[in-house]
């Protein structure tokens, strides 16, 4: 099993390894720990008071004063499930084309799609889920050894809500795509009320770790009108969709990847064991009412304009209307080395996915052997290794602190990549790094972490 120990309140977490009920020869999970040091404060993003953004496109969030959602505004616009679903089910699926219709006024949206577009098939897109976005480990585990990084990076909005929401991911992101001109992509770690009779209880996303449960919280009632969970999911929604737009303002595309995994338990928003009935008789509907309820807000009420859309409930059970996602996505980690294909995970993917969707490998726990993937004709769209452990050598079991050289130079973990093995992979044509993507994505400044570490090795004159 994989773990990272970390606290909510630290910004710090623990997320393990759970079989999937499917392949008992791959594990599906992810996790993420310590994030910041003086990340500002949640308030300061967004369009506060709800002014627009010259260079957005999308509706700008109304905000109060202080900087939160406003809420008044918020809950005067609700999903009509049944008039949505029946305007994408007569909708012609257009593969060639974004599934939000405002992405396909964006041109940078659409500079970036037609870059995944063309290179599907063809080539793979390296990224890297991102953990500590201060110390930047993963980073320096491949400028070492390559004096490049993967072309997209992996962030999270798992603090971006809440009590004392946290920037950090989104600075860094915003960093990334600008200053760097780097592919970005974003998962959501969705914090929730653990009572929603009690906030004072605290928030979490998963159903039970580590002793703490989510106790009183209604999946489906995060969709309902009327009910606590619902005024917190708007709430947090919108919150996100602001980020969102501070992206877009930058213009900056995001693969936009929620609900992951939701073929296991272990999420709250995920298949639990008291959905099983509603599944054999053919009821249940709540993985979709919550992934139609956001597509509906972020695409109808927001219109944000810089989203593709990454859909990763890995199971028939959660298949969503196909013009509601781009891409389809599977995590996998085996519990033992294996840089292959995946051959059986691709097409499992392949089957319960819309024909012709981009497949992609939206996390791993090793790197895919491109040339095998080439010989095999399994080419995912992008592969993300999971960060920390999986990409260097922690200084102590189970730590998310890795080992290091004089220079603060990560070790690469030996028991999944090496030095030898990144070069070789990255010097496959079929792999696109960070130095190949067109330069109209923005100028190649190296990282300013990258280069502050790199002067460290200099000798003292």
């Amino acid at each position: 099993m994989k773990k990272f120990i970390a606290a909510a309140l630290s910004l710090s977490m623990v997320l393990s390894i759970t079989a999937c009920e499917n392949n008992k020869d791959n594990t599906y999970s992810d996790g993420v720990s310590d994030i910041s040091s003086g990340a500002s404060d949640g308030g300061e993003s967004g369009n506060s008071g709800g002014e627009s953004n010259p260079n957005t496109l999308s509706n700008p969030v109304k905000k109060t004063a202080d900087g939160d959602i406003d809420m008044e505004a918020a809950m005067a616009y609700e999903t009509d499930f049944e008039a949505l679903e029946k305007q994408l089910s007569e909708r012609e699926v257009d593969l060639s084309q974004p599934v939000s219709l405002n992405a396909r006024n964006n041109p940078k949206t659409m500079e970036v799609w037609n870059y995944l577009k063309e290179g599907y098939g063809k080539r793979i897109i390296s990224a890297q889920q991102q953990d500590n976005v201060v110390q930047t480990y993963e980073d320096k585990v491949y400028y070492n050894a390559l004096e490049d990084l993967p072309a997209m990076k992996g962030f999270d909005f798992i603090h971006a809500t809440g009590d004392t929401p946290n920037r950090a991911f989104v600075d860094a992101a915003l960093e990334w795509g600008t200053e760097n001109g780097g592919l970005v992509t974003f998962c959501w770690h969705w914090n929730v009320l653990r009572d929603a009779d009690n906030p004072d209880q605290g928030r979490a996303f998963y159903m039970e770790r580590d002793g703490v449960k989510i106790v009183n919280w209604n999946a489906r009632d995060a969709t309902v009108p009327g009910t606590k969970e619902y005024e917190v999911a708007v709430h947090d929604m919108d919150q996100v969709a602001s980020y969102l737009q501070e992206l877009e303002a930058a213009g900056i595309t995001v693969l936009w990847r929620p609900f992951h995994e939701a073929s296991g338990s272990w999420f709250w928003w995920g298949v639990q064991d008291d959905d099983k009935l509603a599944v054999r008789d053919g009821t249940y509907d709540t993985f979709q009412r919550l992934w139609y309820m956001m597509y509906d807000r972020f695409e109808n009420y927001h219109k944000l304009s810089n989203i593709i859309w990454v859909w990763n409930g890995q199971t028939k059970i959660c298949e969503v209307n196909p013009n509601t996602y781009d891409i389809a996505g599977i995590d996998v980690y085996p519990g033992k080395e294996d840089h292959s294909p995946l051959e059986s995970s691709y097409n499992a993917l392949k089957g319960y996915t819309y024909e012709g969707k981009m497949l992609a490998l939206t996390e791993c726990g090793y790197i895919p052997d491109p040339q095998q993937c080439v010989d095999e004709d399994i080419m995912w769209l992008y592969y993300m290794p999971w960060c920390g452990e999986f990409v260097f050598e922690p200084a102590a079991a189970g730590g998310s602190t890795p080992k290091t050289d004089l220079y603060g130079t990560p070790h690469p973990n030996p028991e999944r990549l090496s030095d030898e093995l990144l070069k070789e992979y990255f010097a496959n044509p079929a792999v696109i790094s960070w130095k190949d993507l067109p330069d109209t994505f923005g100028e190649k400044n190296v990282p300013r972490r990258i280069t502050v570490w790199e002067a460290s090795k200099q000798p003292l004159e």
